[in-house]
């Protein structure tokens, strides 16, 4: 085990207080049938302190994978505990002796460089069906880069998403550019695998390409994406001595500053008299601090009417899909998405806004599940239609 990993480790596991808040808003921990202890935050900084990850390793895997790496914990730690950064090093460290599943997983990724191990030109196949744009969407040369991420790329369900943004960004006549099939996944799905030093090739190659389009924006519709670009990209590169030629910015915080710089205008005839919530994705929220730009853009909306959920912001509980829970614990993880549902309904809203790919799809692919009537939508999707 790297030497700073095991100090970290050891050092914040007995800070704990064993106070018992993070229990409380850990969404693996309520909403799991097989209700241990051991599945807690609590719990599982209980089993380090016992050397429970060495004695018995295999039954320590299984109670780790179990969480959606949402920050809830860490958001009302008494004692300041990095508890998403000692969930990561947990997995990193573990990753030797992984589950199969994210072993299989990260032997694609390696291999294709993306989740699904398809082909690299399949990453342009959503543009095939985007008909009301005016500019190339492949340049070797422009202002801004969108990265698209590999959900939002390629898989059907989502492929709305950056449909609608880069007609948005025509709208608006950004000078923008897509990587198409040299983009490689982000990296992040094998950080929370525990495979964070095989996401370094990702990382230099995506870095070399955007700076080959000599844009000074990244933009990117996938929180997840951003929060790996904005919290991780910097330290990996430092050892590189390669350099980002950009600022990284969320799509939620690109398109408010589009409304505020009068590049593109809101209409409410496609909202009027409908109820709308919105839900904050962990990567998005807790995990990067952004809540007041999603809001401010539904705000923009003349006439809609919107509705905050019981627990908003620093207090929205996971839909389900985060940490990879969806490969290690796929029960688990769509019983956090049902939850989620229920919690909608509460707020008489018809639509749910989420700002994450990943969100939309486990939601929506739920509800449908459950037969609820329920529109979930992407915010790049509302802004199109607002737009008109």
């Amino acid at each position: 085990m790297d030497a700073k990993i095991k100090k970290f480790l050891e050092e914040e596991s007995y800070i704990c207080a064993r106070c018992g808040y993070c229990n409380a808003v850990c969404p693996t921990y309520n909403f799991n049938k097989d209700r241990w202890e051991s599945v807690s935050p609590r719990g599982k900084i209980a089993l380090i302190r016992n050397n429970l990850k060495e004695k018995h390793p295999s039954e320590f895997l299984n109670k780790l994978f179990q969480c959606n790496l949402c920050g809830a914990c860490k958001e009302v730690c008494q004692t300041d505990i990095d508890l998403t950064k000692l969930w990561l090093c947990l997995r990193e460290e573990s990753s030797a002796k992984t589950l199969d599943s994210l072993v299989k997983f990260n032997d694609i990724l390696n291999k294709s460089h993306n989740i699904t191990d398809s082909a690299s030109e399949d990453r342009i196949r959503w543009t095939k069906r985007v008909r009301n744009v005016s500019q190339d969407l492949m340049k070797n040369k422009a202002d801004v880069c969108y990265f698209v991420g590999c959900v939002s790329a390629l898989f059907p369900a989502a492929n709305i998403i950056p449909q609608s943004f880069v007609q948005v960004m025509d709208k608006a006549k950004i000078n923008f550019t897509i990587l198409g099939g040299e983009e490689w996944c982000c990296g992040l799905p094998q950080m929370l695998s525990g495979f964070a030093g095989d996401a370094r090739e990702q990382v230099i190659h995506n870095v070399e390409t955007i700076n080959k389009t000599g844009a000074k924006t990244l933009v990117t519709t996938c929180p997840g994406c951003y929060r790996i670009f904005n919290e991780e990209y910097k330290r990996i590169l430092g050892d590189e001595n390669i350099e980002m030629n950009f600022e990284v910015l969320h799509s939620t915080k690109f398109i408010e500053n589009l409304i505020n710089d009068n590049k593109i205008k809101l209409k409410g005839d496609k909202f009027k008299d409908k109820i709308v919530t919105y839900h904050d994705p962990c990567d998005l929220g807790r995990n990067s601090g952004i809540y007041e730009s999603p809001r401010r853009i539904i705000e923009n909306i003349p006439g809609i009417s919107f509705k905050e959920l019981l627990n908003n912001g620093e207090e929205c509980v996971c839909c389900g899909a985060g940490g990879n829970l969806g490969i290690t614990n796929p029960e688990l993880s769509g019983e956090i998405t049902r939850q989620k549902i229920l919690e909608i309904k509460e707020t008489g809203a018809g639509t749910v806004i989420s700002a994450c790919q990943t969100c939309k799809r486990s939601i929506r692919a739920q509800a449908m599940k459950e037969k609820e009537k329920l529109d979930v939508l992407d915010i790049t999707e509302v802004v199109l239609k607002a737009i008109g």
